[in-house]
């Protein structure tokens, strides 16, 4: 696992990776794609009376779970290799790397705009403007792919800085965030401001994050779960587009991510939703990129409609969905593994290598 290590060794980062970490992957992915299964699936599909208003307070529970920790956690995995600035190659191979995804996937997603006519697909590319635009400003779901990207562009070039300067200047501009006027509220450049500040606690924040999977879990249960419902409450009392709201909002989703720690901790001691989730989060990036193809072909197939009309799909539709789009996910990514199209979740190997090379600049 990349992360430093503390002090004590109880606090300290576990030499392997801890396999508590691929099952948060794994159900915060679960729920993105739920998320949009949600939204651009079953909310268009059904009418309102067949329980999309349950479904949507569900899914939008998780909001202060779902990004937050999967952010943190990508931050913790590559934790020393930040900190150790630009002098480790790594990280010019992480930035190219994530960036050359972005981009291959950025050219499908704009072929597929090109094809497809429906309009009510989600995150269409309009035209070449917008293709050109979102070189620099994400707009598809892609935006987590270029959001890592940028975090280790910013965090490695501030390696200098002391640790919690960094960290406060991003948790300040979390909260400033909130006076961007509400109609830009889900814009894709936002959602990286705010994110950013969850990516440093995981670089900068190792060993405190690795505290809450050991130890006495129950207690460590109780107090983050009466954290959370507190911070959750006082959320509720805010009015959106003030300091107030985004602060309560930050903390409200910190506790969230040292909740949901203790309890994919407790989750990582069953068996059987281990081998499932720790499956699906070491290959959380395939899914999180190929999951919008997939909603595009449930939303278009003719037969879905009709399977909607199904009580038991109708009512049951996003966890149908969400397992229809994950597992054709996997199956698709396993095939393009196998072929040259690998290279479309990485950089080819003589690519990898120069960046790697001391002299790769010169080559």
């Amino acid at each position: 696992m990349d992360s430093e290590t503390g002090t004590r060794p109880a606090v300290a980062a576990p030499a392997r990776r801890a396999i508590w970490l691929d099952v948060a992957r794994g159900a915060c992915v679960i729920a993105v794609v739920m998320l949009h299964v949600r939204i651009f699936v079953y909310d268009p599909l059904t009418p309102p009376t067949a329980g999309t208003d349950a479904w949507r307070q569900f899914t939008e529970f998780f909001g202060p779970f779902r990004l937050p920790l999967l952010f943190t956690i990508s931050g913790l995995l590559v934790s020393r290799r930040v900190r150790g600035g630009w002098g480790d190659r790594r990280n010019v191979l992480r930035v190219a790397s994530s960036y050359w995804i972005y981009l291959v996937w950025l050219c499908v997603f704009g072929v597929m705009s090109a094809v497809v006519a429906a309009t009510e697909l989600p995150f269409q590319i309009e035209s070449t403007a917008d293709f050109l635009r979102q070189l620099a400003m994400p707009d598809t779901t892609l935006w987590f792919v270029f959001a890592l990207a940028l975090y280790v562009v910013v965090i490695t070039s501030l390696q200098r800085f002391p640790p919690m300067v960094v960290l406060g200047c991003f948790a300040a501009l979390a909260v400033l965030s909130g006076f961007v006027p509400a109609e830009h509220a889900e814009e894709q450049w936002l959602h990286m401001i705010y994110f950013a500040v969850f990516f440093a606690a995981g670089v900068y924040l190792p060993a405190l994050l690795v505290w809450f999977s050991a130890g006495r879990i129950p207690t460590k249960l109780v107090g983050t779960l009466g954290a959370f419902v507190l911070f959750q409450l006082l959320w509720q009392l805010t009015e959106e587009g003030t300091v107030f709201e985004t602060s309560a909002r930050l903390v409200r989703d910190s506790a969230a991510v040292t909740l949901a720690i203790v309890v994919c901790t407790v989750l990582s001691r069953i068996p059987a939703v281990t081998r499932v989730l720790a499956k699906v989060g070491r290959r959380t990036l395939p899914i999180y990129i190929l999951q919008l193809p997939v909603i595009w072909l449930l939303f278009l197939l003719p037969i879905v409609p009709e399977l909607y009309e199904i009580p038991v799909v109708r009512y049951f539709g996003p966890v149908f969905g969400t397992v229809v789009v994950v597992a054709a996910s996997l199956a698709v990514f396993w095939l393009m593994d196998r072929t040259h199209l690998r290279y479309m979740f990485r950089l080819p190997g003589r690519v990898s290598a120069r960046i790697l090379s001391p002299n790769g600049d010169r080559c």
